[in-house]
């Protein structure tokens, strides 16, 4: 694609790149007087007309079926974006952001969080994010509170950073001695243990003076050693669905109704946007895999938290946006996220 560009004319290419510059801002096909009069070309309306003509042949614009005017295709489009990328992408620095995102007040998921409603305020676009955190294999924290007579707090931290906090009910009332007993020899019993040991740490305490309170310990064992442990290692973040009627394709409400149904499920967004360790990815239209986002383009960038976290961050939206400010904002907040 970059050689297509290369053998355009420079006419061409300036034909080809106004229109896709009107169609971001407008969202409405461009005729030849009207690109004229925007953008105060120095050809006539005929020639402007003839090489619209050439460019709608070649696949990068497509003519619209209630006028005369054109539209980029989503060829035109990756030939637009290709050529940003190759000339004239200047990747800014802000340092209120900077602030903001400082790794040293806040948790990573605040902090990615935090990042992904930025770019979603900056980009006016639905914001999407995921982090992925190495394996957990062992609890390096517990803690056991009583905050009612018949409710316990347990608190689990785990080597990845991730927390379980959960309430628990007794039937009867537990004293604090008898709590302070049983807490302590968990803690020394499984903090720093690996987690395929935890079965048999629980079988032993139950036969070695815990038998009365066996039934609590099958709770503790289970939310520490639960199926949903794997969910803890990712995490999925999506800001600003909202925006999308900030386009006024989504005045239609089939429309609009399509694209949040994508959102419902987090792990078809983490599907779709996990599947690069690249600096920046960009698919536009056709090129996504699935029909729901053929009119769409998302758009990723890596980043490193630190060495045992690391995500994409980006956005999804209709393949009419402003490639370069939008890039820009991404590879801004993902610079940050990895800093």
């Amino acid at each position: 694609m970059l050689n297509e560009v290369k053998i355009m004319n420079e006419r061409k290419k300036m034909i080809l790149f106004s229109i896709i510059n009107s169609y971001v801002n407008l969202g409405e096909p461009i005729g030849s007087k009207s690109l004229l009069n925007e953008y105060s070309l120095d050809i006539s309306s005929a020639t402007i007309r003839n090489e619209m003509s050439t460019l709608e042949k070649m696949g990068l614009l497509e003519k619209a079926h209630t006028s005369g005017g054109r539209y980029p295709s989503d060829k035109g489009y990756r030939l637009y974006v290709n050529n940003l990328l190759e000339n004239s992408l200047n990747i800014r620095e802000d340092e209120d952001l900077e602030r903001i995102l400082d790794k040293r007040y806040g948790n990573v998921s605040k902090i990615v969080e935090t990042a992904t409603l930025l770019l979603a305020k900056m980009t006016n676009l639905t914001a999407v994010s995921y982090t992925i955190r190495n394996n957990i294999t062992k609890v390096i924290n517990l803690e056991i509170l009583k905050i009612d007579p018949n409710v316990l707090l347990f608190i689990v931290v785990y080597d990845n950073a991730s927390i379980i906090s959960d309430r628990i009910y007794m039937v009867d009332e537990i004293n604090d001695d008898e709590l302070a007993n049983i807490s302590t020899t968990l803690k020394e019993s499984i903090e720093g243990e690996s987690l395929k040991d935890i079965s048999k740490i629980f079988d032993r305490l139950k036969k070695n003076g815990f038998k009365k309170y066996e039934n609590l310990l099958d709770i503790l064992e289970k939310k520490i050693n639960n199926d949903s442990l794997s969910d803890l290692t990712k995490e999925v973040i999506i800001k600003g669905l909202g925006n999308i009627f900030n386009f006024k394709e989504f005045e239609d409400p089939i429309k609009a109704k399509e694209f949040i149904k994508i959102f419902d499920s987090k792990e078809r967004i983490w599907e779709l946007i996990e599947n690069s360790d690249s600096d920046l990815k960009i698919t536009i239209g056709d090129e996504n895999e699935i029909n729901e986002l053929k009119d769409n383009t998302i758009i990723t960038s890596h980043f490193n938290y630190d060495k045992d976290i690391v995500g994409q961050i980006g956005i999804i939206g209709l393949t009419r946006i402003d490639y370069k400010e939008v890039i820009s904002d991404i590879k801004l907040i993902s610079d940050l996220l990895s800093k």
